[in-house]
């Protein structure tokens, strides 16, 4: 090899390792900003729920372990001895953003009451950058705020999770008592998510925030309900049938059409029909009835 060939060999090798390296570190510095999106899809703004609505609801303020003040929402329940849902929404906006007052609204004419948390960082909760532990602790916030401010027994409270907030439900289910866990258009794990997305990037080495929900669910006790859109763009379907594949019963499957986001609305008899016989038989004490597994594709 001539020497001039030599020296452009190894200028196209330094300026692939100097680009690839830059990418590598790019993802690492900004990584927060991509798991966690907290001025999307309406940004900051905590917003008073729709009059068209007729929810009463209230605003909900509470301290996180380490210190850090945390908002919310709460909708009672009708009935005092109700069951309840301790919301965890997904990684862009707030409690009362985009579609959740209707997803609310239907959750709460099933008779349960509602209590969404702000995570650190997003709607008025405290601007503390969001982290994976941050979340877990705040989860378990909501929790004991429930338990011991509300006086809810854990064998009413139900525990849901979308998208990112899958993340913090099932840690939360995996260390606390409830009567059940749903999650729905869940990621088996944040590094599994940010491979597909950038497949030329060692992103399972270089990521910090990982909520490894396929690592956990196995472990998870509590009746589970699984639900997935099949076509959902932000997290492949196959990620929803690998959770339900590694999750212990008693468990149960639930396909979906909608997106990401309108599976409620778009695939509402199916949605409804399946939520609300979960949590039936959660309050009657039945066994939840497994499902096959979901066709892979």
């Amino acid at each position: 090899m001539s020497p001039l060939v030599r020296r452009g060999a190894m200028t196209i090798a330094a300026t692939v390792v100097l680009v690839y390296g830059g990418a590598a570190a790019y993802l690492r510095l900004n990584e927060t900003n991509l798991v966690y999106q907290p001025r999307e899809l309406g940004g900051g703004a905590v917003r008073p729920l729709p009059d068209s609505l007729h929810l009463v609801s209230e605003r909900l303020s509470l301290v996180s372990e380490d210190g850090t003040r945390l908002s919310g929402i709460v909708i009672p329940p009708a009935d005092t001895a109700a069951q309840w849902l301790l919301y965890l929404h997904g990684n862009a906006g707030n409690v009362t953003s985009s579609l959740l007052p209707p997803f609310y609204a239907r959750m709460h004419a099933l008779g349960l009451g509602i209590a969404a948390i702000d995570y650190r960082g997003y709607g008025d909760s405290e601007a503390r950058r969001p982290s994976e532990t941050g979340l877990y602790a705040d989860a378990r916030a909501l929790y004991n705020w429930l338990r011991t401010v509300k006086g809810v027994p854990s064998s009413r409270i139900i525990i849901y999770g979308h998208s990112l907030g899958a993340g913090p439900a099932t840690e939360l289910a995996l260390r606390s008592e409830a009567s059940g866990l749903i999650i729905e258009g869940a990621f088996t794990s944040v590094p599994d998510r940010g491979a597909e997305i950038y497949p030329w990037l060692p992103v399972h080495w270089l990521a910090t925030q990982r909520f490894a929900n396929i690592d956990k669910i196995g472990h998870v006790a509590m009746p589970k309900l699984l639900m997935h859109a099949r076509d959902d763009s932000i997290i492949p379907y196959a990620h929803g049938q690998q959770l339900f594949e590694a999750a212990s019963a008693p468990k149960q499957w639930v396909e979906l059409s909608g997106g990401h986001m309108r599976a409620f609305l778009d695939d509402s008899a199916h949605f409804w029909g399946h939520v609300g016989e979960f949590t039936r038989r959660l309050r009657a004490d039945l066994p939840v009835g497994e499902s096959p597994l979901p066709n892979a594709r």
